[in-house]
């Protein structure tokens, strides 16, 4: 069963919040693939991410735990993955994005994925996303076929979306919140996955929302 989504008129306190990472070559939708899960909107023409961008959403898990997912979006850009160990710091997932019209993109998958198991702590979740399958077939440059074979190949969940039209967004995201849930509850992964990689018991007075906001600092300023 996929995680609910909180609704506005439940005000409830964040009990955990997972990092979630979206990597992948310049305008391959990273961006629209997160603001049509966190906005429910579709921009056509959104400008290319510089440096590190952030959403969240907040879901519940399980037995209605209200988590949310912190997402980091960083450009596919060469120049600005100097800074990409504080990036992957605290990830407890990644969105591996290509463009299953331009076949460049799918054949730097790999360089990314060693990237991120290089960087990301141990046991990360990898979501291999083939994106804007909306698109006419004579339009693909990469078969369906292609990326599950790489996915298989490599232990990764696998799914074709469109950030366009809506599909297969929500499951990307949620299918991810399952399967880090899933691991926590295992033992798989540390247990600071739950606080988006925070280490430290929080002070007294301190809420996630107050200690999220200094991981983002160290992250991304």
């Amino acid at each position: 069963m996929l995680p609910k989504m909180e609704t506005p008129e439940r005000k409830l306190p964040i009990d955990q919040i997972f990092k979630f990472v979206a990597i992948g070559d310049v305008a391959v939708g990273k961006s629209c693939l997160l603001m049509q899960f966190t906005d429910q909107k579709f921009r056509p023409g959104l400008d290319s991410t510089i440096g590190v961008e952030s959403s969240s959403r907040i879901v519940t898990i399980g037995d209605d735990t209200p988590t949310k997912l912190e997402i980091r979006d960083m450009t596919g850009q060469e120049a600005f993955r100097r800074h990409s160990r504080s990036f992957y710091l605290g990830a407890a997932a990644a969105i591996l994005v290509y463009d299953v019209t331009r076949r460049e993109t799918f054949d730097h998958v790999g360089s990314w994925l060693k990237e991120a198991k290089e960087l990301a702590p141990a046991n990360l979740t990898v979501i291999l996303v083939g994106n804007k399958c909306d698109l006419l077939p004579q339009e693909r440059a990469v078969s369906y076929e292609e990326g599950r074979g790489f996915a298989e190949e490599h232990g990764l969940v696998f799914m074709e979306a469109s950030a366009k039209t809506n599909h297969n967004v929500e499951e990307v995201f949620f299918t991810a919140a399952r399967i880090v849930s899933q691991k926590l509850e295992d033992g798989v992964i540390d247990e600071s996955a739950k606080f988006g990689g925070m280490k430290l018991p929080l002070r007294r007075d301190e809420t996630l929302e107050e200690r999220n906001w200094w991981w983002w600092w160290l992250c991304c300023s």
